[in-house]
């Protein structure tokens, strides 16, 4: 059975309800994540922080020396006791004026179980956003965190077991606390994603007597863990709790690489790392089979 995300990718290139960027527009917006990026990790360096390129990012840095060129996103990894000290200087404002974020946290909503992290002055609006939506809707960076896991595989699958539901519930009741207009016209164009979606719906007004922010700050205490002595994984990595596990040493210490011309790190073993995530990582995937990011609306920040 085809996920989610595969089959939307599929409908938005048989449909007109959203548009792909441009050339320009993607080359602009490729700019803007890597300046991000720059900021990022300036601020982590400082403060002895490791950040990771991880996912299609990773991808692009092992195979194209820097974007992928029909992706135009940026993903990063943190280990989990790095990740929640970013999480602190953001707090802080220590990365500047140009910045906001939000991350699961007891006291306030955030719109995934992961840190993003925003340009001020930008919007990038996709399906998923509405403008009621208590949540930053510009350009953004993903930093996932980087958690210690169980020992044993039976381990691994009862706790994955109960953070994929958590997850998945999180999401449900962001459908129905925060509805979009934008989700529900482009869900409606097939029936079978129609029917998909308001099986969520439903579960989300269900399990909505609890606030979508417990169930993301729920989810995001339940998986962190700084333990030294077990393997590593990523929680809301594209394979979800217990798809990315590997020893500690294929994650640690990072290594250095080149990017769009700009010095990164990635994961310190990568091949096992991009096999596991998309085996012949080196072949260039068919047109149909490419992942491209479909938007609403977007705009990046005047030059300063």
């Amino acid at each position: 059975m085809k996920s989610d995300s595969e089959l939307m990718n599929e409908l938005a290139k048989r449909t007109d309800y959203l548009r792909k960027l441009t050339d320009e527009e993607s080359a602009a917006l490729k700019k803007e994540l890597l300046a991000m990026y720059v900021d990022i990790h300036r601020l982590c360096k400082a403060h002895h922080l490791t950040v990771m390129l991880c996912g299609g990012s990773c991808l692009g840095a092992i195979r194209h020396h820097g974007f992928i060129p029909w992706d135009d996103d940026l993903d990063l990894l943190m280990p989990r006791r790095d990740y929640e000290q970013l999480i602190r200087l953001l707090e802080q404002g220590k990365l500047g004026e140009k910045y906001e974020f939000d991350a699961p946290n007891a006291k306030t909503d955030a719109k995934n179980v992961f840190l993003k992290i925003y340009r001020k002055n930008t919007r990038n609006v996709d399906i998923y956003s509405d403008e009621k939506m208590p949540f930053p809707k510009g350009v953004a960076i993903d930093v996932f965190a980087l958690d210690a896991m169980p020992e044993t595989s039976l381990g691994q699958k009862m706790k994955g077991i109960i953070a994929n539901g958590l997850q998945f519930i999180s999401i449900t009741v962001l459908y129905a606390q925060y509805p979009s207009q934008h989700l529900k016209e482009f869900m409606s164009l097939d029936p079978d994603m129609k029917r998909r979606y308001r099986f969520k719906c439903a579960l989300g007004k269900l399990f909505g007597i609890i606030p979508h922010r417990k169930w993301v700050w729920w989810f995001d205490r339940f998986v962190a863990s700084e333990r030294e002595d077990r393997p590593l994984g990523i929680p809301t990595g594209r394979k979800y709790y217990a798809g990315e596990i590997f020893p500690r040493d294929v994650y640690l210490p990072a290594q250095e690489v080149e990017f769009e011309g700009t010095k990164v790190y990635i994961p310190n073993k990568y091949d096992p790392y991009l096999r596991n995530l998309y085996k012949d990582y080196m072949k260039l995937p068919p047109v149909e089979k490419r992942e491209q990011h479909f938007i609403v609306e977007l705009k990046l920040p005047q030059k300063e």
